[in-house]
């Protein structure tokens, strides 16, 4: 059971950036929120190079992801 004095973290989006792709994407409803993104690597990890995952920020409204070398799964939380 849950009261007004409980905080909960809610999903905003779930999307894939490909492998060397970046993306940012604007979300309005984050406003004055606290936003949490996590990445999950979509694929087995390689075994003959480094995998590398992609740098994820969040400025006001707006996230984005870059940089990293395997296709990934962005989940944008707020609470």
């Amino acid at each position: 059971m849950y009261s007004s004095s409980d905080v909960t973290w809610n999903q905003v989006a779930a999307f894939q950036v490909n492998a060397n792709a970046s993306i940012s994407t604007t979300y309005s409803v984050l406003q004055n929120r606290t936003v949490q993104v996590v990445q999950m690597f979509i694929d087995p990890p390689p075994t003959d190079r480094k995998a590398t995952a992609h740098t994820i920020s969040v400025s006001g409204t707006t996230v984005s992801v870059s940089g990293g070398n395997e296709n990934v799964l962005i989940l944008v939380l707020m609470r």
